[in-house]
């Protein structure tokens, strides 16, 4: 069965006059945020505190990081050449390579657009420049038929619902963003790149609903494979319990997408994703994700993040 704590906590993420324009009022979510509170608490204070009264004070401060990262960083940026954009990233850091790592890159490629750091910044990213590349494909054709990269990932959407309810999904829970996916890739023929842009920046919208559902595409593809990925999701134990995986490092809005969840999303939907590498070890690494495909995203790892990255 789907993870209820999950579902539910991606629902809280949407504001409701929001969620409910984006599916004609259908829907209903949660009342506002609590406030974050106004002063810091002491570990002394923590301690009298009972276990409810802790989570509760967790969730407001996690509430109020949130709203800073929203009020400071847009969903997705516009894009500035790669130089620019990592221009002070490597202040402090004693390593040289990473300096010439971010030179490489900015001879490499002709721009970068950046996208908000909180935790969705790999699905986001894919998500965006993957579609904005249907819309390019799209816009080449003029008002002619779909392209046929758009007629074979609209297949494979639609398919992958049962597939979706095939591994214990409840269709009542994911529909509603199945729906979205589908007519965001129906819409693209009439879709510009700055509203495309535009879409992918409206907090609580259509994007956050889609976003999250690529954690779906993601979870169901080990769901489906899961002989295959059990050795990458075993726990501390050598445990490998694929459903409590998924439940626990998949689903959960906000938390960040590692390598496993990364090759579940490009073979469910099968699209290549090639991502440079860039830490203080020097020059940046390039990885194709499935291994000898032929991506039309790619995306740029740092530490705990990913960026977009675009051709010369």
């Amino acid at each position: 069965m789907v993870c209820k704590v999950c579902f539910k906590a991606w629902r809280r993420c949407c504001d409701r006059s929001d969620a409910q324009r984006a599916k004609n009022k259908k829907y209903e979510h949660r009342p506002a945020r609590h406030a974050a509170p106004e002063a810091s608490t002491t570990p002394q204070d923590l301690n009298a505190l009972t276990a409810a009264e802790q989570d509760k004070l967790t969730i407001e401060q996690m509430n109020a990081i949130n709203d800073e990262i929203q009020s400071n960083q847009a969903m997705v940026g516009d894009r500035v050449g790669v130089a620019a954009a990592l221009a002070g990233e490597d202040d402090g850091n004693a390593n040289a390579g990473f300096a010439r790592g971010i030179a490489e890159l900015d001879g490499k490629y002709a721009s970068l657009r950046r996208v908000r750091k909180d935790g969705n910044c790999f699905y986001r990213g894919f998500l965006y420049r993957y579609l904005e590349h249907l819309c390019e494909l799209q816009a080449g054709r003029g008002a002619g038929a779909p392209h046929p990269e758009l007629e074979r990932v609209r297949g494979v959407v639609r398919a992958s619902k049962a597939k979706i309810l095939s591994v214990d999904y409840e269709e009542t829970a994911i529909d509603m963003f199945w729906e979205m996916l589908v007519e965001v890739l129906d819409d693209v023929p009439k879709t510009t790149l700055d509203q495309w842009h535009a879409k992918m920046n409206e907090e609580h919208g259509v994007a956050m609903h889609i976003v999250w559902f690529c954690r779906v595409l993601s979870a169901a593809q080990i769901k489906l494979n899961a002989d295959r990925f059990a050795p990458f999701v075993m726990d501390e134990t050598g445990a490998a319990d694929v459903a409590e995986f998924c439940r626990r490092e998949v689903e959960p809005v906000n938390h960040e997408c590692e390598q496993v969840q990364i090759i579940a999303l490009t073979e469910m939907l099968e699209i290549p994703v090639a991502i440079e590498y860039l830490d203080a070890s020097g020059a940046p690494s390039r990885v194709v994700f499935p291994d000898g495909g032929e991506p039309s995203v790619t995306l740029l790892y740092r530490p705990g993040h990913y960026d977009i990255l675009y051709d010369r």
